[in-house]
């Protein structure tokens, strides 16, 4: 930790490979590798590899490792099979989202719980607050001590396959999670992305992660930084707590509720996806209807690759909010469009996650 920022395990292989290093949600990370269109590029038309050890990483175990995450997080945790991973929210005490997680079910009584960068405080916090008198279990912070290494786009099963699968005991489906051996170390590999393709997240001690990363980048894998990663979250639609969520939305505003299966909550806004006609608008800015009433605001926005012009995420009066209405953010044409902007339609690509 440098500052209050926190750096990567990988950090200086990072630097090795190029990288032009920020800061983003509290973390030092690889912005880009020099061309962050190609990196997007690469993503969506073969396969890119990323570094997602931002986010944090608790293994919760014991025998009592399941009632610690239903007292922690909500939705139907009790359904994860053993190899089977989820999404859930944190909820604070409003019913406010104060976290969203990845959980999985590494073994009987094994979970490793994945949240958002800037919320490790909060879930580690709302995990061991959930232990009661007597609970045979241990919540055990990994974020430091593994890295999360990300493989997305159509050719990531192929990558898997060539540099990874023969550790792995048969192929993953969608949301499922395997625990193996890769270069002596043990290791956990999940089916997920967050980028609108289909994806694996492998966790790993660092010196795996650095070793894999070179690997691919030694055999042509583009590796992606933040700001391609960042184009690809928007355009799938997958709300980040910074800008997106905080201070805090209900499941309902936050479009979430259905998806991982909580009560909604509070409504009246919601947050929607739109194209914007014109250069991307600052978080923040107002967003008008036709008789130049504010009914929300801006809160991701950037030029969208894929999409060819701008795009984002915005928390707007529900009534106001439905695809197709013309509304206004900073003086240019705002359109409410469906959700996802893009996604890949074939076996194994993100449901918006």
């Amino acid at each position: 930790m440098s500052g209050g920022v926190m750096r990567l395990a990988l950090r200086e292989t990072h630097v090795a490979f190029g990288a032009r290093l920020g800061v983003r949600r509290g973390w030092e990370v690889p912005l880009a590798y020099g061309d962050p269109e190609g990196e997007y590029r690469a993503l969506r038309e073969s396969a890119a590899a990323f570094d997602r050890s931002a986010r944090s990483r608790f293994l919760v175990s014991g025998p009592d490792a399941l009632d610690v995450l239903k007292g922690a997080l909500a939705g139907p945790v009790e359904e994860l099979e053993e190899g089977r991973a989820g999404r859930f929210a944190v909820l604070d005490g409003e019913g406010n989202i104060a976290d969203l997680v990845l959980a999985a079910r590494t073994g009987g009584a094994a979970y490793l719980v994945s949240g958002e960068p800037e919320r490790r405080g909060v879930l580690g916090e709302k995990l061991r607050g959930a232990i009661g008198d007597g609970f045979e279990v241990r919540v055990d912070d990994r974020t430091e001590t593994t890295c999360t290494i990300g493989v997305a786009g159509p050719a990531a099963g192929q990558c898997m396959a060539r540099f990874v699968a023969e550790a792995l005991p048969g192929r993953l489906g969608p949301l499922h999670c395997a625990a193996f051996e890769f270069h002596g170390f043990r290791a956990l590999a999940v089916r997920t992305s967050d980028t609108g393709e289909g994806g694996f997240e492998l966790v790993v001690a660092p010196a795996v992660g650095s070793h894999l990363l070179g690997t691919l980048r030694s055999a042509g894998v583009a590796l992606a930084g933040a700001e391609a990663l960042e184009v690809a979250r928007v355009e799938a639609c997958i709300p980040a707590w910074t800008p997106d969520l905080e201070p805090g939305l209900s499941p309902a505003e936050a479009d979430l509720d259905v998806l991982l299966g909580i009560p909604g909550g509070r409504e009246g806004r919601i947050l929607a996806a739109f194209l914007l006609e014109g250069p991307p608008a600052v978080p923040g800015t107002a967003v008008t209807d036709e008789a130049g009433r504010r009914v929300g605001e801006v809160r991701s926005c950037l030029q969208a690759w894929g999409l060819k012009g701008a795009a984002g995420l915005a928390i707007i009066e529900a009534a106001a909010a439905y695809p197709g209405a013309a509304l206004a953010a900073g003086g240019a044409r705002l359109l409410v469009a469906a959700k996802p902007l893009y996604r890949r339609r074939t076996e194994g690509s993100a449901q918006r996650w």
